[in-house]
């Protein structure tokens, strides 16, 4: 159980006027765009070629996996044949762009595709049934997409479509990527020359340049060496509730948050000086929290451009949740678990760490956000003060990732 506290946002002194016409014209503009909203991605596909810059060469964007490649694929319902370019990749998905249609992009969720890789050497009714349970997700996912909308004005979650699409494989690639992500590889795994695949269809999104937008992501103070215990403890203390322990002096709290969240600085810095941006904030905030409060889920605010500030037509600064939904899976229900199996002295395994870890975060990075945009609404999940803060940092703890999430000494 968690508790949503609302108290009123403080009125900006200066700029209000500015501050609530943005917000008026936001409303207004949000209403008309979803009306005109086209539910269909694919009725706007044309072909032409790219106004962007073009993705890297092949060879120069594959060389981690060992080599070419172009895929084309079928899709009765949308666009075929498809020319893709590989033009990123991320925890979960390899990302590439169609050469032929560049207003839109090609996620492909490789992690949760796995299964159907795997039963490939098992028979067809394995298949089936891998193949079945990705279509079971696609759809999941569709309706899950449409709630996280919903608590948003239009335009600040990108349409998207999550599809079973069958594509050619590559075996050294698919053993490449495999290796990319320390994922071991069967004895007996067999690879077959086209697959169904889960991947997520996107209309292209040109982000704004690092000067013109705010990033908000968090990390993990869990996995960070830099943050002295002492400090993680102060942070923690502050931020897992809604009865916080510790200063009422904003600038204190403030150097606190900094402590373990240092990606909040340049928020803060901007928030204290634009009351523009802390009323949006404000509001993007509230309804963050009114989604977990209402879902048992958190928004992924955990990678770099999965959300951001930018601003509008009007010079308005309005949240943009470029790839916010998170799994399922990361709900608040980790935080009884994990806290149960803490507190008797019990083994967490390595994924519900990991897990957990998401969502303990969220909790406080969202606590941060508010204290930030100097509003009480806080985010209350029960169990994540029934152990010592000591306890969450030495029982969360993956030595493996300490170096990949501890920042890099600059030289």
């Amino acid at each position: 159980m968690f508790l949503f506290l609302l108290s009123n946002t403080r009125k900006v002194l200066r700029g209000e006027l500015k501050v609530q016409t943005c917000y008026n014209i936001s409303m207004t503009t949000s209403v008309i765009k979803t009306k005109r909203a086209n539910q269909f991605l694919s009725r706007q596909v044309t072909e032409k070629q790219p106004l962007h810059s073009s993705a890297k060469d092949l060879e120069e964007a594959l060389s981690e996996f060992g080599g070419q490649l172009v895929m084309r694929a079928s899709d009765e319902c949308r666009v075929l044949p498809h020319i893709l370019n590989l033009i990123g990749k991320g925890g979960e998905h390899i990302v590439f762009e169609d050469i032929r249609f560049p207003n839109y992009i090609l996620k492909v969720n490789f992690i949760e595709t796995l299964p159907v890789l795997y039963a490939q050497s098992r028979g067809e009714e394995e298949i089936s049934k891998a193949v079945a349970d990705i279509e079971r997700k696609a759809g999941e996912h569709r309706e899950r997409m449409k709630r996280l909308q919903s608590y948003f004005l239009f335009d600040q979650v990108p349409t998207e479509l999550m599809c079973v699409k069958k594509l050619p494989l590559n075996e050294k690639i698919v053993k490449a990527i495999l290796r990319d992500r320390n994922i071991e590889i069967p004895k007996k795994m067999v690879i077959p020359e086209t697959m169904p695949v889960l991947c997520i269809l996107q209309r292209r999104i040109e982000i704004p340049k690092k000067e013109d937008r705010i990033d908000i992501y968090s990390s993990y103070a869990e996995l960070n060496r830099t943050i002295k215990l002492e400090y993680y403890v102060e942070g923690h203390r502050l931020l897992a509730s809604s009865n916080p322990i510790g200063p009422l002096d904003n600038s204190a709290r403030e150097k606190i948050i900094t402590y373990i969240y240092p990606s909040l600085k340049k928020v803060i810095k901007v928030s204290n000086e634009d009351p523009g941006f802390r009323h949006a904030l404000a509001g993007y905030i509230k309804r963050v929290m009114h989604y977990s409060a209402d879902t048992n889920e958190i928004i992924d605010m955990a990678g770099g451009g999965n959300v951001m500030f930018r601003k509008n037509e009007f010079d308005c600064w309005e949240p943009f949740l470029m790839d916010a939904l998170s799994p399922s899976e990361l709900n608040f229900d980790l935080i009884r678990t994990s806290a149960l199996l803490i507190k008797h002295g019990k083994e967490v395994d390595v994924r519900t760490k990991a897990n957990t870890l998401n969502v303990l975060n969220y909790i406080r990075f969202a606590n941060a956000l508010a204290i930030i945009a100097r509003i009480g609404t806080r985010l209350e999940v029960s169990d994540t003060t029934t152990i010592p803060p000591e306890s969450w940092h030495s029982g969360l703890m993956i030595e493996k990732y300490l170096d990949v999430y501890t920042p890099k000494q600059k030289t």
